[in-house]
């Protein structure tokens, strides 16, 4: 196989991390009482869960929303006004409180490999948190192309957002691999749109029986044992 494209999950894949949704949420109801309206925990949790099951329903058919989308809904079932000022701050509280870290060999292995193949992030996010962590670092200069499904209001596994990667990089799905931890999202996206997927091993992602590595330090050599076959 000869691999021109390497595409790349970002959660999981290149960074770990998360969030405590109460302390999260708290914060919010903090900043909202800042603002002149008191609302109590119990009216939060069920907004945010009703908010939650129509994003499911959404994201079921490979559709994303912003953050900003989403605590629209929020806030409007709550009878508080949804300004863009307020979206914002919540949004920044957010990236407060969502604690991520890159991976120790994440920076190496980006060099590494945009050195001899092109390079596409591609991450299911809400935010532009993962874009904005590489540009802190600069490890931004190392992609082609940088894709937050906010960005399109789509999602992995939906296949248009790998022909959207492709397009933009006119390579063709046999020159190209997809990497990433999540079973359904990465694995099957990549394989419906005709990209050989290359699964990080994770246990509570499911399983998937084509090809593997333990984690994302092994990838440029298992790249150029694929480039031998």
């Amino acid at each position: 196989m000869k691999v021109k494209a390497v595409f790349l999950d970002f959660g999981g894949t290149l960074a770990y991390g998360g969030i405590d949704w109460g302390d999260y949420h708290m914060a919010v109801r903090v900043l909202l009482a800042s603002l002149g309206y008191n609302l109590d925990a119990a009216s939060l949790k069920k907004a945010v869960g009703a908010a939650l099951l129509e994003l499911q329903r959404h994201r079921s058919k490979g559709l994303e929303k912003t953050h900003e989308e989403f605590y629209r809904k929020v806030l409007r079932k709550v009878g508080i006004p949804a300004d863009d000022d307020t979206l914002k701050m919540i949004l920044d509280t957010f990236k407060n409180y969502y604690v991520s870290t890159f991976y120790p060999c994440t920076e190496e292995v980006l060099k590494k490999l945009s050195e001899s193949y092109r390079l596409v992030l591609i991450s299911n996010t809400m935010s532009n948190q993962p874009r904005e962590m590489l540009e802190k670092t600069g490890m931004d200069n190392l992609f082609e192309l940088i894709i937050c499904s906010m960005d399109l209001g789509i999602r992995k596994p939906n296949p248009a957002i790998f022909k959207y990667a492709l397009d933009k990089l006119g390579v063709c799905s046999s020159e190209t691999v997809h990497v990433g931890d999540n079973v359904e999202a990465d694995m099957e996206g990549a394989s419906n749109s005709g990209i050989t997927p290359i699964w990080i091993r994770t246990s509570d992602q499911g399983y998937w029986p084509g090809q593997a590595i333990s984690n994302i330090c092994d990838l440029p050599q298992f790249l150029e044992t694929i480039q031998e076959a």
